[in-house]
């Protein structure tokens, strides 16, 4: 994900037929064998979001031909157990096949049959096939069995007894470590994954930027790295970009993200001891929900050409890291693909391309004899559309081994709905799950005067059932520890990345210095010559819409584990203290942000609907580009549905609610987000008394970037029916979302 002023939010056009085919297949995953045992051939249509509707953006998955079939996948675990995966599918009794945790939520999958003699024969052929491997695979665990079990019952009984000892022992001798921050003990697997992904780092130090350890020590490359493993860190993560340059050469930015970047970053890492991970984005610059760019060199290609140049890409790029002795152990297929890949939107071509880059690693980890996961990534777990990503995958026959997720607390839902979500996923298909990215700020302030995605104003708020942390580095803490142990109570959950924890400024910004302009345009001048920024203007050649407008510096300096000068913060260590826990006394700090959104859980709304949550009652919407309409989880405050605004050309309109006021006094307030404003736009909302009219406008800063325009001390003085409401005036493709107006009595 990229964090600076997102684009449009665009519903992506998921239109279009699935045809695909799952063979019987054997495929390699850590601790036993996947077998595949069926072959189905099955189209399936995806309906379209124009932005308009208010429900057709649910992706409709119909089986046309053949019966609702349950293909079995037997798992042979090292113990020799075996299990059973049965296919999502659901007959026309609704019977969805998802366990209890999600089908609430999955009600975009929906599985039609017609009639199914060939499916059911395929079935039929499967399940022998299954059955003989499965008595293969019992036997052979029956021999194993009796060869081992050739000692005594005494012997057992002791070696058991011995066993409980030295676990005991072992448990006795893990003690808290002394701390400033206070971090609880998580059971953790020896090789669960600690990772963080470090993608800018190495243009950061092409700017001029030192780093320290704790005792104040300058670090060099393989210092900083040796930092990391030191601080509980087994993991690196690093982007990979095309062919991020524009014609002339010059960087968009980002980090300079390509591959011999990749190799520079993975060798520190590598001789530090980490392993790596890397992160295909299958495009010349950020890859993530709101764009999917193809790479200049596949713009004009078919699919067949763009999946065999993906194919021969991923082999190529890996081989060369491989090569320079770059340790890897995990391969990312797209980032955030949860709408498109490579410039392809429709699920059946997305998934033709996973398949290209799943076959050239497994053919490069072969080649090399190193085991590399599989990763495919997707973000908005709150959105309720996993399962059936997940069930697409399977339907056409996608091999990967890890299902990733994006997890940033103030987008994407509760931990608890992360943890059933991905351990409903893992059970069905057996796949591990990760937690891919997420990240927390220590502090609101901005270090290097290009402004931050977490700010005053700005994703500070907690909204709905979600819960916030302290702006602090103990909230960071909290943060990293609560999502580390939410991934280990999930099924097969194996890992977290923290984003980007090393994005610091480049030179210290502060407002209030004489010397402030002069830093932010020699920061400005350094972004753009090492591309340590998050974009670079050159980036506008290629992205015009939003790197071309919003380049600039890291939008996530406050959020980075280490303070605005490169020193650590001690949340870096979070890493390391959850394997022990800490000594340190657990404080509660109550933040101005949680403070206000308990205030306006608490008061009454004078507003009939104010949330939106019953479509259009008590509201009046007039003119052209806005509408009230379930917009699921993307565009919203809270719950589903919001006052949604976009279109194609000029548009305006007001959305208006009449309500009668005794004397007294008010306050009115709500939540906006939105991009593209073009100069002159103008958003505003009001309270008209009679003839006067108190208004309070509003700018738009991005996707989910609210801002909360208060009217405060509105003075009735006798009882008068008021119309409170918001006006737009907008240029064609601006688009944003107004939610939650509340009306409060305040006297």
């Amino acid at each position: 994900m990229h964090w600076k002023k997102m684009s449009a939010w665009k519903r992506t056009v998921l239109a279009g037929t699935m045809a695909f085919a799952l063979t019987a297949s054997s495929l390699a995953v850590p601790g036993g064998t996947w077998m595949a045992s069926a072959e189905e051939t099955t189209a399936g249509t995806v309906s379209e979001d124009t932005g308009t509707s208010t429900s057709d953006d649910q992706a409709v998955v119909e089986h046309e031909t053949g019966s609702a079939v349950e293909p079995s996948a037997v798992v042979e675990h090292e113990t020799g157990s075996v299990s059973d995966a049965s296919a999502v599918t659901e007959s026309e009794t609704g019977a969805s096949g998802q366990t209890s945790s999600s089908a609430d939520t999955q009600t975009d999958a929906n599985t039609e049959t017609d009639s199914g003699t060939d499916s059911n024969a395929q079935t039929d052929a499967s399940t022998s096939q299954s059955e003989t491997t499965a008595s293969t695979q019992s036997e052979t665990t029956a021999t194993t069995t009796s060869n081992t079990n050739t000692q005594s019952d005494t012997d057992d009984a002791d070696t058991e007894e011995a066993g409980e000892t030295e676990e005991a022992a072992d448990t006795a001798e893990i003690d808290p470590v002394e701390a400033d921050i206070a971090v609880d003990r998580i059971d953790l697997p020896e090789d669960f994954m600690e990772g963080v992904d470090i993608s800018s780092y190495a243009s950061l130090i092409d700017s001029g930027v030192t780093f320290y350890d704790f005792d104040g020590n300058e670090l060099d490359e393989v210092g900083f790295f040796e930092l990391l493993a030191d601080c509980g860190i087994n993991y690196v993560r690093i982007r990979v970009w095309n062919d991020p340059y524009d014609s002339e050469g010059n960087s968009y930015g980002g980090g300079n993200c390509d591959v011999d970047t990749a190799i520079r970053i993975g060798q520190w890492a590598t001789e530090a001891g980490l392993k790596v991970a890397i992160d295909f984005h299958y495009s010349d610059f950020w890859a993530d929900p709101g764009k999917q760019y193809a790479p200049k060199a596949w713009a004009d290609m078919t699919l067949e050409e763009k999946t065999e140049a993906l194919e021969s890409w991923t082999k190529e790029s890996l081989t060369a890291i491989l090569e320079a002795g770059v340790d890897v152990g995990m391969v990312q297929i797209g980032n955030e693909t949860t709408t498109g890949m490579a410039g392809e939107t429709d699920w059946s071509n997305m998934c033709k391309l996973f398949s290209a880059g799943s076959a050239a690693v497994r053919a490069v980890s072969a080649e090399y004899g190193q085991e590399i996961l599989v990763a495919l990534h997707f973000t908005n777990p709150e959105s309720g559309k996993y399962a059936t990503f997940a069930q697409i995958l399977y339907q056409n026959g996608v091999d990967y081994d890890v299902f990733a997720s994006s997890y940033y607390p103030y987008w994407h839902g509760t931990l608890e709905n992360l943890t059933e979500t991905l351990s409903a996923i893992a059970e069905k298909y057996d796949k591990y799950v990760i937690v891919a990215e997420t990240s927390w700020a220590y502090t609101l302030e901005d270090g290097d005067g290009s402004g931050n995605t977490v700010a005053e104003g700005s994703n500070d708020t907690a909204y709905g059932d979600l819960v916030y942390y302290d702006f602090s580095v103990q909230g960071q803490a909290d943060e990293i520890s609560a999502v580390i142990s939410a991934m280990a109570d999930t099924t097969n959950g194996i890992g977290v990345f923290y984003w980007e924890p090393a994005w610091i400024p480049v030179q210290v910004y502060n407002a209030d210095s004489a010397e402030a302009e002069t830093i932010l345009s020699e920061n400005q001048e350094i972004w753009e010559t090492y591309g340590s920024g998050w974009a670079s203007s050159y980036a506008a050649e290629y992205d015009p819409d939003d790197a071309g407008v919003y380049y600039g510096g890291s939008a996530v300096d406050n959020q980075a584990l280490f303070n605005f000068q490169g020193h650590p913060l001690e949340s870096l260590k979070t890493f390391s203290y959850v394997k022990t826990g800490t000594t340190a006394e657990r404080t509660v700090i109550e933040t101005e942000a949680e403070t206000e959104t308990e205030f306006l859980d608490t008061v009454e709304n004078l507003l009939v609907n104010g949330d939106f949550e019953d479509g259009n009652t008590g509201w009046t919407v007039t003119g052209t580009g806005g509408g009230i309409k379930d917009t699921e989880t993307s565009n919203v405050w809270d719950g589903s549905w919001c006052l949604h605004f976009w279109s194609d050309s000029d548009f305006a309109f007001d959305a208006i609610q009449e309500v009668t006021l005794e004397p007294g006094a008010y306050t009115l307030t709500v939540y906006v987000q939105g991009g593209d404003a073009a100069e002159g736009d103008t958003f505003t909302m009001f309270i008209q008394i009679g003839d006067a009219m108190v208004t309070e406008d509003v700018s738009l800063n991005g996707w989910r970037v609210w801002s909360t325009p208060t009217i405060e001390n509105i003075v009735i003085t006798e009882t008068t029916t008021v119309i409170v409401g918001c006006s737009v005036v907008a240029s064609s493709g601006c688009w944003g979302a107004w939610d939650n107006f509340v009306l409060y009595r305040i006297d």
